[in-house]
């Protein structure tokens, strides 16, 4: 029990820009797909595919970096996945078809899967249990400032260089993560272990029988899915009130604005209420946010303010929720943390893919309003298990971990 305690930890800011890594990948780009649905002269669907492979390959990236990294370490793991991020993006800035463009946002997004991965394990093998939520907190609060510069960013590269601008960004962002890495962030599991498949598989058994495993989990994945799904149609909105990519860049940037100052309430609510009460508050939250949502776009339905200010709360929502479903959901089976930190990557990532591909389908790239109740069903079925942790576990320790 003394192991979080052995090693100093790595500057935080190099977590949190590695954690950052698979929003930073989503948010640069979002601007810029209606330029690249232009470009290539391909429709919707297969516009949304930029989006979705990435999701589904950081998904199933996790699946596979987690276990690796048991076995041969955290910073090898780090290491190959930010150089093939940095490297996918820039073949991807080159690319003159959409099928390279898609095979880069495959690696793309095993690259950002290992640097999710490592950045959540190597905070569970460096801190104690409440420093790790703490810690935690403090990684999600700076990686929402990573998002907000991205579609600010995206939208200003996009109207000015075109959309190849942004895949640069990318590029010079996983060199950044390569050198930080390599200098600063040094092997954090010294007690590695060789698992078969069986053994592995078994593990993953074991968390879906925890009920604060499936939880956590499940609110965690299916907030992740109404901010992917928001990111995957809402630049279509903008676009149809006539607003240019380098000021919808700017609105969109409201979601990462509000989950930067959620993130700082939830460290300093941690200290007074629990894990699932903060949890529960802020699925109660989202609801409320994407009905806001729905109402204005209706009474104003070409004013950009009407989309932003329900996004900021809806960041706000995410804030008291993302970084205590992860803690709460690695922590759930202490001996399976990593495999744990693994699986709920993976299960983040699909659900958003699937649910930006199933609003894209059902036309949210096409009208607003669908979209937003696509994202008002996920946002209700968000808000059943998180109901389920604060019934089953308020009475528990109220230091998030």
């Amino acid at each position: 029990m003394t192991e979080p305690t052995r090693l100093t930890p790595p500057p935080i800011w190099i977590l949190a820009f590695g954690a950052a890594a698979g929003p930073m990948a989503v948010t640069l780009i979002a601007p810029a797909v209606p330029l690249i649905r232009e470009s290539l002269q391909i429709d919707g669907n297969t516009a949304q595919l930029i989006l979705t492979v990435l999701l589904v390959s950081m998904g199933i990236g996790q699946l596979l970096a987690g276990p690796l990294s048991d076995r041969i370490g955290r910073r090898p793991v780090f290491l190959t996945g930010t150089a093939v991020f940095g490297i996918a993006g820039a073949i991807a800035a080159f690319s003159d078809s959409m099928t390279m463009l898609i095979l880069c946002r495959i690696l793309q997004g095993f690259g950002a899967a290992a640097s999710i991965a490592m950045a959540r394990s190597t905070v569970g093998d460096v801190f104690t249990r409440q420093d790790a939520a703490k810690a935690m907190s403090t990684i999600t609060a700076m990686m929402a400032v990573v998002p907000v510069l991205g579609t600010a960013l995206g939208g200003i590269v996009a109207d000015t260089i075109g959309w190849e601008g942004a895949f640069f960004v990318l590029a010079a962002s996983g060199l950044i993560l390569v050198v930080a890495v390599s200098v600063r962030v040094p092997e954090s599991h010294h007690h590695r272990e060789a698992k078969s498949v069986t053994q592995i598989l078994g593990g993953y058994l074991t968390l879906f029988r925890s009920p604060t495993f499936v939880a956590c989990s499940l609110t965690t994945a299916l907030q992740t899915a109404v901010f992917f799904s928001l990111m995957g149609f809402i630049a279509y909105s903008f676009d149809r009130m006539g607003v240019p990519a380098a000021v919808y860049g700017f609105w969109m940037s409201a979601t990462s604005g509000g989950y930067l100052l959620g993130n700082i309430l939830n460290r300093r609510l941690l200290t007074r209420y629990s894990l699932e009460t903060l949890t529960w508050s802020g699925a109660i939250l989202s609801v409320s946010a994407l009905l806001l949502m729905l109402v204005l776009h209706t009474l104003m339905p070409m004013e950009p303010i009407g989309l932003a200010l329900p996004m900021f709360v809806m960041g706000i929502a995410n804030g008291a929720i993302i970084a205590n479903t992860i803690i709460g959901a690695s922590g759930a089976v202490p001996a399976l943390r990593g495999t744990a930190t693994g699986l709920v990557g993976a299960m983040q990532m699909a659900c958003g893919g699937v649910a930006g591909t199933v609003a894209i389908a059902l036309g949210a790239d096409n009208n607003t309003a669908t979209g937003i109740l696509v994202l008002l069903a996920i946002g209700c079925c968000s808000a059943i298990p998180s109901w389920a942790l604060y019934r089953g576990q308020q009475p528990a320790s109220t230091n998030g971990a």
